[in-house]
């Protein structure tokens, strides 16, 4: 996994657990740039969401997309993860609960390192 997914998920792992909400004031906490695109988080109550864009500004292909999103989103059931697909971005939604719950053996396997 590269580094700026890794760091990205384990800011939102550290703060969903801690109940706070995923803003985008703070959006470099929860942003990663990889092969070209960029995943940047949000979220407030109970609903993570996710966008993809290319860096150039490019037309952003579906497989594509996804393919950056599989190590936050991959081990997820297919049913519980909404995505919508635009011209120049791609959006994924999941509940908090489901994406911590999914999450949570790599996280305790990483603390206890």
């Amino acid at each position: 996994m590269p580094d700026p997914i890794r760091r990205v998920l384990h800011a939102l792992l550290e703060d969903l657990q801690a109940g706070l909400s995923i803003r985008l004031d703070a959006a470099e906490r929860y942003r990663a740039e990889v092969d070209g695109y960029i995943i940047q988080f949000e979220g407030e109550d109970d609903l993570l969401h996710c966008s993809v864009t290319r860096v150039d500004g490019g037309l952003v292909e579906l497989e594509a997309a996804h393919r950056v999103v599989e190590p936050f989103f991959g081990a997820m059931p297919k049913g519980i993860v909404w995505f919508k697909p635009a011209d120049h971005s791609v959006h994924y939604y999941v509940g908090h609960d489901h994406f911590l719950e999914t999450h949570r053996p790599m996280k305790d396997a990483a603390s206890a390192d």
